[in-house]
């Protein structure tokens, strides 16, 4: 899309959009069989996220820059079976959250007193990331900083954390990080980091020394931060990402990792805003490849928010869904869903399963919400809510069409004022009913109306339905509570890896076979922006009682098969020493 389609669309597109976007659901008066509760307060979860003030030289933008840092991730960090929230937070001085699953629905900080959420005195919270990096079974966790040291806390197995960031060589670790995932590239049974930044490593958002620190294109730029592949040296990390061909310069706000091409090698894929993505295939740990494609991923010229990965047609080939903006009469894209067909190419699928336009979407994850078996997907939505009377978009629009403005210096954008920007949106669910995709998630009690960025689907109460947690900017977060009646079964699988595979298993595809059909599920290691989901994998059953096989690749190469699994059961699998 050139940039003139940010004042100019056709007049038949911006009706079909006005109208998709005056009609979040579409499916009212229908009983799905499940509703979501929102119990945020039941739950004493008041932990409120606050934006940062960066340099004065660029209060214009201000309220542009202090758009993110709001994420939530999910963990059992106590091994206790119930999984714990870690909150970010982005203004200095502030504290990060994290709060303890008291295994009843209501949660307790404890991370002041674990010393794990003192970290934005220099830099401030961007992401975090749950992972285990020493492989004693314990998930230690890393905070990652815009303009400040990022950090790494080595989790005792006693329910305390020591920092580890000198010790660690992550103190060396400094730029402006929008996203951490984990990932064994290399297959050595250590994980690895792979972290997405946004502004470039020069630019030290509290004291800069220019105002040119914006993207320098809306659609081609090239000029953000470089991401990094730190490699896991027996728990000392070290950068590789340029002789492997990983140092992205586009605008990472997400970033992803699975085996997409079924080599048994982790690929990694990168959301970048204001420009092409890249989706990177990894040829056996030695080095990664740039997919190119006449058309699709390689000629996306749109703001990539979100990467995630789900087995949606039940064929084992992974479905990639990247969130990007959609306006009314400003930006039409439309979200991704990127499938391979059986030339190799990657097809856009999402105008035609109905996952095309969430507004302004931010995080977005797959999960099966009705436990059918199916996915659904859910979407965190909305960019500046302030004055509901003045809209920021046509002063977007002017600066991106008038000629010899230049986009790269802050000085030159229109000041925000108290204009909103995308503001007061809601985010979706898109119900999948087995051929295509509905939003329903007003009908179904997804209703706030906040700036969200991260959702994270969880089992806050092990009891087999999944729930949703948002984390939204300068608000406090929500959690929906599942209330599912569908009476349909599922199956959960903790899975532990054992040398050589590393202890998270992460990269371990998981295949169940129900009555017929059969999907593939990858352990990954934190997809999606702002979020990082239960570990735990999950799977709906329908109305069947078992899975009829399961067969768990794991990351060493082992194979272990299992039949006639009853299901409604939450399964501890430690990876045997030999193939089964």
């Amino acid at each position: 899309m050139s940039v003139q389609s940010w004042v100019k669309c056709s007049i038949i597109l911006c009706f079909v959009l006005v109208v998709s976007a005056c009609s979040p659901s579409q499916g009212e008066g229908r009983d799905y069989g499940f509703s979501f509760e929102d119990q945020t307060e039941k739950a004493n979860l008041t932990f409120l996220h606050e934006k940062p003030t960066y340099d004065s030289k660029v209060d214009n933008i201000m309220p542009w820059l202090a758009t993110t840092g709001a994420g939530v991730y999910i963990e059992d960090y106590d091994q206790d079976g119930f999984v714990d929230l870690y909150f970010t937070n982005t203004k200095r001085g502030t504290f990060n959250a994290l709060y303890r699953n008291n295994g009843d629905g209501t949660f307790h900080e404890v991370g002041e007193a674990l010393g794990v959420v003192d970290v934005n005195q220099t830099g401030v919270s961007q992401t975090a990331l749950w992972f285990d990096y020493n492989n004693d079974t314990f998930p230690d966790l890393f905070v990652g900083t815009w303009s400040g040291a990022c950090k790494l806390f080595e989790n005792n197995q006693d329910g305390t954390f020591t920092d580890v960031t000198t010790a660690s060589g992550i103190d060396t670790v400094v730029g402006n990080f929008s996203k951490a995932m984990s990932l064994d590239y290399n297959r050595d049974g250590n994980l690895d980091l792979y972290i997405g930044a946004y502004f470039h490593e020069e630019h030290d958002m509290f004291n800069l020394t220019t105002t040119k620190i914006m993207h320098n294109d809306f659609e081609k730029a090239e000029n953000g931060g470089k991401n990094l592949l730190l490699q896991n040296n027996n728990g000392v990390f070290t950068d590789v990402a340029e002789e492997l061909g990983v140092a992205d310069r586009g605008w990472t706000l997400a970033t992803g990792s699975a085996d997409l091409n079924h080599d048994g090698w982790p690929d990694i894929y990168n959301a970048n805003d204001f420009g092409p993505d890249t989706l990177y295939i990894n040829e056996e740990g030695k080095r990664f490849v740039e997919v190119e494609q006449s058309r699709g991923i390689g000629e996306d010229t749109f703001k990539g928010m979100n990467i995630d990965f789900a087995d949606v047609f039940h064929n084992g080939d992974l479905a990639m869904y990247v969130s990007n903006v959609s306006k009314p009469l400003y930006i039409l894209e439309g979200n991704q869903l990127w499938h391979i067909d059986e030339e190799g190419r990657y097809i856009d699928r999402a105008p035609e399963m109905g996952v095309h336009l969430a507004d302004f979407s931010w995080g977005a994850h797959f999960f099966d919400v009705d436990n059918s078996g199916e996915y659904s997907l859910s979407v965190a939505t909305g960019f500046l809510s302030a004055s509901k009377k003045h809209d920021y978009w046509f002063d977007l629009g002017t600066l991106a069409t008038t000629p010899g403005k230049i986009v790269e210096d802050a000085k030159n954008w229109i000041p925000f004022q108290d204009k909103s920007l995308s503001g007061y949106e809601k985010s979706f669910l898109f119900w999948n009913d087995g051929s295509s995709f509905t939003n329903i998630a007003e009908e179904v009690g997804i209703t706030f109306d906040s700036d969200s960025r991260g959702v994270a689907e969880l089992d806050v109460l092990n009891n087999g339905m999944l729930d949703l947690i948002f984390a939204n900017q300068a608000a406090t977060p929500n959690l929906y509570i599942n209330k599912n009646e569908t009476g349909n079964h599922w199956i959960k699988l903790d899975l532990i890896g054992t040398y050589p595979s590393n202890a998270d298993a992460v990269g371990a595809k998981v295949t169940l076979e129900v009555n017929g059909v059969t999907t593939v599920i990858q352990r990954d290691g934190a997809s999606s922006h702002g979020a990082q989901s239960d570990p735990r994998i999950h799977f709906g059953l329908g109305s069947h009682t078992q899975v009829d096989q399961l067969t768990i690749e794991w990351p060493s190469g082992r194979v272990q098969t299992m039949q006639d699994v009853a299901g409604d059961q939450m399964m501890t699998i430690i990876e045997p020493d030999t193939a089964q």
